[in-house]
C-alpha cells in the first residue's frame, strides 16, 4: 500500500505544474470562445469541461514527454526540441478543443456528420483562429520554460528566478 501511494503522489506531483498551467490557458480559451455571447460563455458546464480538457491535456503532456519520438532532436539547440514539442502538443490541444465544441452537438444530433455541419456554419472564424493562436503560444511558453528548467536544473532556476537556494539550507 505505501508503495502505491508514494507511486500516486509522484505521479500528482508531475502531473500538477502542466494541469495548472492549461487549466488557466482552457478556460481564457472558453472565454474567448464565447466573448459575444450575452453571459460572456461562463456556465458551469463550460468551465467543466475546460477542466476536464486541462486534465487531459496536462496528463498527456507527460505521457507523451516520455515517448522516445518526443526527443527526436536531443543534443542538439533547445529550440528544434521546443519547436517539435510545440507543434505536436498544439495539435493535441486543437483537437482538445475541437472536441469539447463537437461532442454537445454530436449528443444533440445523434450522429457526427450534421454535428460537424452545425460546427463549421455557426463558427467564428476569426474566434477559432485567435483561439488557437493562444493555444500555439501558450503551450510554445510552457514548452519553452519546460526545456530551459530541464536542461539547466530545478535547483538552479529556482535560485536565478527567486535567489533561493534551497542548498544552502
Amino acid at each position: 500500500m505505501g508503495k502505491l501511494f508514494r507511486f500516486i503522489a509522484a505521479e500528482a506531483r508531475k502531473a500538477l505544474p502542466p494541469t495548472l498551467f492549461f487549466m488557466a490557458v482552457f478556460h481564457i480559451a472558453m472565454l474567448i470562445r464565447h466573448l459575444d455571447e450575452a453571459s460572456y460563455g461562463i456556465t458551469p458546464g463550460r468551465s467543466v469541461s475546460a477542466t476536464i480538457a486541462a486534465l487531459v491535456f496536462g496528463k498527456m503532456y507527460l505521457l507523451l514527454g516520455e515517448r522516445r519520438f518526443m526527443n527526436l532532436f536531443a543534443g542538439r539547440p533547445l529550440i528544434f526540441g521546443t519547436l517539435w514539442k510545440t507543434g505536436l502538443y498544439s495539435l493535441l490541444g486543437s483537437g482538445l478543443l475541437l472536441c469539447e465544441e463537437i461532442i454537445p452537438l454530436i449528443h444533440q444530433h445523434a450522429a457526427l456528420a450534421p454535428a460537424w455541419q452545425q460546427y463549421l456554419s455557426e463558427t467564428v472564424w476569426p474566434q477559432f483562429w485567435a483561439n488557437h493562436l493562444f493555444i500555439l503560444l501558450s503551450v510554445f511558453t510552457y514548452t519553452a520554460a519546460s526545456e530551459l528548467i530541464e536542461a539547466v536544473g530545478k535547483a538552479r532556476v529556482r535560485t536565478l528566478f527567486f535567489g533561493i537556494n534551497r542548498l544552502a539550507r
